[in-house]
């Protein structure tokens, strides 16, 4: 631990020497408006949930210098219109799930340095690394994730980016006023290592996740591993072809009492034109029939399908997807139709299902933006089968510091 904060120090010292011609801060308001209709079905329950929930988020980033700056950001999430679905507080068991309680929180409060070299935060930070799988700020909930710690970068040149991380908090997304407070937040111990080497086709990325739970010891776990991303422009730039191919493994670390070596791949090719192409991959996280590969600390909605059925088997969880996307100028308008098949990664176990999801963006203005997204889950032998539309309205003003 000390030399990693000797670490920490020795970035510091370097971003004070190494200077960039341009301001790397403004001074820049923030006003962030969702409102989100969610309509729940599931077929154990008669009821079908409605959550009309508001999130509000204002922020402010202060330039001290044109490389040194202040950023605090207060989000506050409001139900509407009664409550007719389970938010995880226990009241409203009779719904189907949709865990955006009522919240009042501090999101973010941060004091950094960034001269486009080298740069280091200290404080309130939302976290979100690679495809946010591992570490996400999970922006899909209503309250965001953050993190309390250091996170440091350094670029060392020929295209390489070290990044060094200390965090002693996560702040999840059940919001500050959640009843039960070892939900609300959880003690940590991290330390996180990220190395970035740009290639002449794509960048390769090294990592080392250290992360001790100190309130929940089951989520101690220490993830190792790789990940190459790229894109190529072929047939003389008329169409494209993406990759993403990624191995990691994930063991027990520090107080957890488990033990286990558990694998983790992902593989995925996109090819086509801007507003239409295809995309297939799998996804698997490992299980041994006792414990699954952790993700407690990153994003949920973006994999294993929208509907959200999965927190990831004992027996893991294999996601084999395909589908189709594209972006049309017409209000910058995306759309994505993607096919899941759900499978356990280990054992004898039975398929447990899959699902469709369908979504469309539209930007109206350059400040608001419509939103609808699908899932309808077909269950085989994990859970039951449900349905989940989602119709989204947003507005934003100034820029949101990530």
């Amino acid at each position: 631990m000390t030399r990693f904060k000797y670490g920490l120090l020795a970035v510091l010292l370097l971003a004070q020497v190494v200077h960039a011609d341009d301001n790397t801060y403004v001074n820049t308001p923030y006003i962030g408006l969702r409102y989100r209709d969610s309509t729940l079905h599931q077929d154990n329950m008669a009821d079908t949930g409605h959550a009309h929930t508001l999130r509000l988020q204002l922020g402010y980033l202060w330039a001290l210098t044109p490389h040194l700056a202040a950023y605090a950001e207060g989000t506050k999430v409001s139900s509407l219109f009664g409550r007719q679905y389970n938010d995880n507080t226990g009241r409203r068991t009779p719904y189907p799930a949709e865990p955006d309680p009522p919240s009042t929180e501090l999101s973010s409060a941060w004091l950094g340095y960034d001269n486009g070299q080298a740069g280091i935060r200290v404080g309130r930070q939302y976290l979100n690394i690679d495809d946010r799988r591992f570490f996400s700020t999970n922006f899909w909930r209503q309250n965001p994730q953050s993190f309390d710690g250091i996170t440091t970068y350094l670029k060392l040149g020929s295209g390489t980016t070290l990044s060094a991380d200390w965090i002693n908090q996560v702040n999840r997304t059940v919001g500050e006023d959640f009843f039960d407070v070892n939900q609300r937040r959880w003690k940590l111990d991290g330390k996180l290592l990220h190395l970035d080497q740009v290639l002449p086709l794509g960048t390769l990325t090294a990592y080392g996740y250290f992360v001790k739970n100190l309130t929940i010891a089951a989520d101690s776990v220490r993830t190792e591993g790789a990940r190459w991303t790229g894109s190529a422009s072929l047939l003389g730039d008329q169409t494209k072809l993406a990759w993403t191919l990624e191995g990691a493994q994930q063991y027990n670390y520090a107080n957890n009492p488990q033990r286990f070596s558990l694998p983790y791949h992902l593989f995925e090719l996109s090819y086509g034109l801007p507003y239409l192409a295809a995309r297939a991959g799998q996804e698997s996280l490992g299980g041994n029939g006792h414990t699954a590969f952790n993700i407690a600390y990153g994003s949920g909605h973006s994999f294993d399908g929208w509907v959200g059925v999965f927190s990831i088997p004992p027996h893991g969880l294999v996601d084999t997807y395909g589908g189709l996307h594209g972006e049309l100028p017409w209000h910058d308008l995306a759309w994505q139709l993607t096919y899941h098949d759900f499978q356990p990664a280990t054992g004898p176990g039975a398929r447990y299902g899959d699902e469709i999801d369908f979504g469309v963006r539209a930007s109206l203005t350059a400040r608001f933006s419509l939103e609808l997204q699908y899932g309808d889950y077909r269950a085989d032998s994990f859970t039951v089968s449900q349905r989940k539309l989602w119709l989204l309205a947003e507005y934003r003003y100034g820029k949101q510091t990530m």
